[in-house]
């Protein structure tokens, strides 16, 4: 299994899935069965299919509950596997496919599967006829946010009546995506698969994908620029640093020419960032609500960092998903060898789950260049009340240095950190650390006590989506509100004065 970013039409977000989702439904076409269209495969002429135009003519639909439809977006359109109840089911039956023209079959396909607690499940399988049973070629059960996935195989028991089919199964997600399905010849050209972006620098890039053993060359494209290549993978030089380029190929076999893969998407890495003690490095992750220079490896699981852009924090923050896993929040490039004494200070915020009472991880790294390890400076695995702010003195300074925020889920409310600064620790701390806050009884049935380390200010009281539902005035450090008539649920207290502010997460039951 190979995961490959999707071009955006089918890229699925955070901020929007929710929306996504609904579309989706409405932009479902009600399918139950169409005519089967028999297609014979030989070296020259692979079965390729990616459901544009009347794709969904030639496949059948058995349901059991559940439904494939033809999703369209605004330049794609995909299958898609919806359900609303557990257990229900749906199988997508491919055409009859005549494979005796051929000694050996390669079949590939990409899919996407959305949930968030639960996983919903794709079984792929195959028969050599309609009196044949379904034998499984993979099984599938994954929650990403964000990308496509691939997968092929070499068919086995080839006959000509043939067929591919996909089971999406309904057990708590939210939809199953399938798309780019093809059956060729292994003596023909196969569309190249598992294209994957590696070694990214700010100027350079290395690209790999599949081959099968009969290519002769392929034909590289980058943002709409192609050139033949003849050796696999393909090193790509001279490009921009912090910019996005797409890259697909295809494959030269003999006078036969393959489909285009996939599209992957990749951004090159910013230049090295001078340090100085007259302009520290500073990132509160306020400039978009994508990472800017910084950069994400997962090392389990699928969930990564991201930025929260204000769903549960106030301003925008990085965010360790919770949903389980290990990945890395790496910083751009640092030259730090003009800093006096140099220094990090951030804050981080680790909240205890509610359901399971753990505390997800936190270890702060750095490494002086990318081919060094990681060396931990802290681990932070208790959890806090409110913001942390925590400053750590910076050893082996390098002209390539690199900060690695490490997050280590174990399913409780992910890890919180935000402005990160890198300078020297003689030119003083920003004052927004300065202000800190607590509010009690937390959870709360009714009226609660802002108590901060200002003499006055404010206290606002935001609901989970961002509204202010009412505010007090601080006075003497602190602040009496009366939440008595508001709903159960979760809601966030800001306090704001001259030293800076202050967010705390209340539970109102």
């Amino acid at each position: 299994m190979k995961k490959s970013t999707i071009f955006a039409t089918k890229l699925l977000t955070m901020k929007n899935i929710f929306r996504l989702f609904l579309v989706a439904v409405l932009a479902l076409t009600a399918t139950a069965s169409f005519g089967q269209c028999d297609f014979t495969v030989t070296d020259s002429q692979p079965f390729i299919e990616d459901f544009e135009g009347n794709g969904f003519e030639c496949w059948t639909v058995d349901a059991n509950g559940g439904n494939w439809s033809a999703m369209t977006g605004s330049s794609t359109t995909l299958a898609a596997f919806s359900a609303s109840n557990n257990g229900d089911e749906a199988r997508l039956i491919s055409p009859v496919l005549d494979l005796t023209q051929v000694g050996s079959a390669n079949f590939s396909f990409s899919y996407a599967m959305m949930g968030l607690y639960d996983n919903d499940e794709l079984v792929v399988s195959y028969r050599t006829s309609e009196t044949d049973t379904w034998h499984t070629l993979g099984t599938y059960s994954i929650s990403d946010y964000q990308n496509f996935y691939e997968d092929s195989f070499v068919l086995t028991d080839l006959s000509a009546t043939y067929q591919i089919s996909f089971l999406g199964r309904f057990l708590g997600g939210y939809m199953i995506f399938v798309d780019n399905i093809e059956v060729s010849g292994s003596g023909g050209c196969a569309r190249p698969t598992s294209l994957a972006a590696t070694d990214i620098t700010a100027f350079s890039v290395l690209l790999n994908w599949s081959t099968t053993g009969n290519e002769d060359s392929w034909v590289v494209e980058i943002n709409g620029e192609s050139k033949p290549v003849e050796t696999q993978p393909h090193m790509v030089e001279d490009l921009i640093p912090q910019t996005d380029y797409t890259f697909r190929v295809k494959a030269i076999c003999g006078g036969m020419e393959s489909e285009w893969a996939t599209p992957v998407t990749f951004t090159t890495r910013c230049d090295v960032i001078p340090v100085t003690d007259d302009e520290p490095f500073f990132d509160d992750f306020e400039a978009s609500e994508d990472f800017v220079c910084w950069y994400n490896e997962i090392s389990s699981g699928i969930d990564g960092w991201v930025v929260d852009p204000g769903y549960t924090i106030l301003n925008n923050t990085a965010f360790f998903i919770w949903l389980g896993g290990e990945a890395v929040l790496i910083s751009p490039q640092l030259d730090i060898t003009a800093v006096t004494n140099p220094t990090l200070t951030f804050k981080h915020k680790q909240l205890r789950g509610l359901s399971y009472g753990t505390v997800d991880e936190l270890y702060v790294a750095y490494r002086t260049d990318v081919n060094d390890t990681w060396h931990v400076l802290q681990n932070f695995s208790e959890a806090t009340s409110d913001w942390e702010t925590v400053t750590i003195a910076l050893p082996s300074p390098s002209a390539t240095y690199q900060i690695g925020f490490d997050g280590v889920g174990h399913d409780a409310e992910g890890v919180y950190v935000d402005d990160v600064r890198v300078g020297n620790s003689n030119d003083g701390v920003n004052e927004t650390y300065a202000l800190n806050a607590y509010v009690n009884p937390n959870p709360t049935t009714g009226s609660i006590t802002v108590n901060a380390s200002i003499s006055n200010g404010k206290a606002a009281v935001f609901d989970v989506f961002g509204r202010q539902i009412t505010d007090a005035t601080i006075i003497d450090g602190h602040a009496e509100i009366d939440l008595g008539d508001y709903a159960s649920g979760v809601y966030f207290v800001r306090v704001t004065g001259e030293s800076g502010t202050a967010t705390v997460r209340i539970v109102k039951e």
